[in-house]
């Protein structure tokens, strides 16, 4: 079935492409233009400007990704033996499900599970969940004309949130309200700071909701009750630290081609189609069958198109590492970091990213940080590995 989504999918794409590669080489040419006329040396450092973040904050962390490919591309090439491919993971099947976890949740079991959790890290953001749920600010369910997806509005004028999410008792969705949550949280550090210093930007936007959820997970794999059951947990976290890490790389690489190429000439689909194959030989290497890549991947993310936010993928992977290498701090000194955790999370509207680390004594602009988050990566994925030999 995922194949010939995948088949089906490709074919859409070929009735529209030329289309869309005319609005991303006229976007990509705008920026260029714009950025270079506004003083800056390239799209990307208009981007960290934007993001309040150093070329060397981003060098450093990309340098270290780049020391874990391997350790990825190990567990792609497990995953791929499981489902029985030879040759390396294919597209199609990267989000495939390993183990089984047949648990449903209502709602209020969802909501007793996440209060739970969240009581073991501080009485503040259990106290923040209860709110949500007690004064009514979730919209939790499907519904005709309700988009999909989910999302975190911090609202200061009022000191709330509204939160939206698809809720259909799936574990995951579960996980998903723990993140919104989190977002949720990092709004209500903000409230008591002024409303110009209210804003913080892409990079650290998903540190909290990415802590949050990071709580509840280990604690559902801590629950977890059967083998299977643990197996499907750790895969689906790892499934989504490959699209953060590994993914997001391929579209940085991609992305940053399209920008350099764009002063000289004019990208037709061919040429972006294979930029594209390009990065994610790069990026997932032997992890994914080379025969079964996504020369498409471009059109899908609306992410290339804006002209005024470029560079829309590197934040995620900060956003994972960064509270990833935040939770690791945690569990060194667990009553120290909550008393300062807060003040961190205030910070983000009124500090660079640099600075906002340096509270929890941390240099984001070494190498050495980022090595320490993904390493918690790698203990999940050799975990996983070890669970399915």
């Amino acid at each position: 079935v995922r194949k010939k989504a995948f088949e089906a999918e490709i074919i859409a794409y070929e009735k529209i492409d030329k289309s869309i590669a005319a609005a991303l080489n006229s976007i990509k040419g705008e920026v260029n233009t714009i950025s270079e006329a506004r003083g800056f040396a390239s799209p990307l450092d208009q981007a960290l400007h934007m993001s309040r973040m150093q070329k060397e904050t981003l060098t450093a962390m990309q340098e270290a990704v780049k020391d874990y490919y391997e350790v990825f591309r190990a567990y792609l090439k497990r995953k791929a033996k499981l489902l029985g491919h030879k040759n390396g993971l294919p597209f199609y099947d990267l989000n495939a499900p390993i183990g089984s976890f047949n648990k449903h949740f209502t709602i209020e079991e969802a909501n007793d599970y996440v209060f739970k959790n969240f009581s073991t890290f501080s009485p503040n953001l259990a106290n923040l969940a209860k709110r949500a749920f007690t004064e009514n600010w979730i919209d939790y369910t499907p519904r005709k004309g309700k988009r999909g997806g989910a999302f975190c509005s911090n609202m200061h004028e009022i000191k709330e949130s509204r939160i939206m999410t698809n809720f259909t008792g799936a574990f995951g969705d579960m996980l998903t309200l723990s993140h919104e949550l989190g977002h949720a949280y990092h709004g209500d550090t903000i409230f008591n700071e002024s409303i110009l210093n209210s804003s913080y930007t892409m990079p650290v936007a998903e540190t909290a909701s990415t802590f949050c959820e990071t709580i509840v997970n280990k604690a559902a794999i801590k629950d977890a009750q059967t083998k299977d059951e643990k197996i499907f947990l750790l895969e689906s976290a790892i499934q989504g630290y490959t699209a953060v890490v590994i993914d997001i790389m391929s579209r940085f690489i991609f992305e940053r081609s399209v920008f350099e190429g764009r002063k000289e000439t004019v990208y037709d689909v061919d040429e972006l189609k294979e930029l594209m194959i390009k990065a994610q030989k790069e990026t997932y290497g032997d992890g994914l069958d080379q025969d079964n890549l996504h020369p498409y991947m471009w059109i899908p993310k609306p992410h290339y198109y804006s002209g005024g936010l470029s560079y829309y993928n590197f934040p995620y992977t900060f956003g994972l590492l960064f509270a990833k290498g935040l939770y690791a701090k945690y569990l060194e000194n667990k009553k120290e970091f909550v008393k300062n955790y807060d003040l961190l999370l205030a910070a983000t509207g009124k500090m660079s990213v640099e600075d906002v680390a340096k509270l929890m004594n941390i240099d984001v602009t070494k190498k050495a940080f980022w090595v320490s988050s993904l390493e918690m990566l790698k203990e999940d994925i050799e975990e996983f590995l070890e669970l399915t030999k």
